[in-house]
């Protein structure tokens, strides 16, 4: 069991003089932060094939969903998050088409030590009688780092703070009663890259030749005691295939700093250990 204590964002932290040194004072020990993200996806004009005699016209590549929602808290060694997805994009052709995707809803934990456990909704990839899959191992974290990322545990980890926050800030609205600063900027997605042992460099190498390609521009609002309370992220990615997104849009709202919040690991009984690297957090 791991406890985050309950805190409200004071103390320390309210000495920070930067959006990475607030966070590093209260992600430590227990303490934790209850975070919110919407992901959208943008698949691009969408692309008809030719109707042959007496067949419907199909829209392709709109994308396995275009929309998801993830849940969830995140402590110094330990997470817990939960993605649910939608289709949202649906052309009036096919309107009348079941978008019920509550099957792929799917729960993520991983507390430093034990590993990492997934969960999905349609029990994909465990056997009868279980729910879960753990792993043990770490490449998929470490590959992450290495390539550059924005996910949710990227977002409160210092050096990734340390770029968003880099531009000067101005006036920002208030988001949840509190007065804000906003930091805005733009990179490409592979200057979020940070070192981590690569098990093989050369794929490395690859990923980050292609995150060199896609554009991130972002705003970083924070409060008085420097502690990020919203993210909004848009990546485009021009040379993406016809079955991935052209554009990007994330946001993600923190609130509940040192949040009092309890991660237990799943009930063995129900666990399926696997080899295959699992991602610590859902998209």
């Amino acid at each position: 069991m791991l406890a985050l204590m309950a805190g409200c964002g004071g103390g320390a932290a309210a000495t920070a003089r930067t959006p990475a040194d607030a966070v590093t004072q209260w992600m430590k020990g227990s303490a934790g932060v209850q975070v919110s993200r919407l992901v959208r996806l943008d698949y691009g004009e969408k692309v008809f094939t030719p109707p042959a005699e007496d067949d419907f016209v199909v829209p392709v590549n709109i994308g396995e969903y275009s929309e998801s929602r993830t849940t969830g808290v995140l402590g110094a060694t330990a997470s817990d998050l939960t993605a649910t997805y939608y289709q949202t994009n649906v052309p009036d052709e096919l309107k009348g088409v079941p978008t019920d995707l509550s099957s792929m809803t799917t729960r993520v934990i991983s507390i430093a030590g034990s590993g990492t456990y997934e969960y999905r909704a349609d029990r994909q990839d465990v056997p009868a009688g279980k729910s879960w899959r753990h792993s043990r191992g770490s490449e998929c974290a470490q590959l992450v780092r290495a390539i550059g990322s924005l996910g949710v545990l990227n977002l409160v980890s210092p050096e990734v703070l340390r770029k968003l926050a880099a531009p000067a800030p101005s006036s920002g609205k208030a988001i949840d009663g509190v007065a804000t600063v906003v930091h805005t900027g733009s990179s490409s997605l592979a200057e979020f890259a940070i070192a981590a042992p690569p098990d093989d460099p050369v794929i490395v190498a690859q990923l980050r030749k292609r995150n060199d390609l896609i554009q991130v521009s972002w705003q970083l609002w924070v409060g008085p005691d420097r502690l990020p309370r919203r993210v909004h992220l848009t990546s485009t990615s021009p040379m993406a295939e016809d079955d991935q997104p052209k554009t990007t849009v994330i946001e993600v709202d923190f609130t509940g700093w040192g949040s009092d919040v309890l991660i237990d690991p799943p009930p063995s009984d129900q666990v399926h250990e696997t080899g295959t690297c699992l991602d610590p957090e859902p998209y």
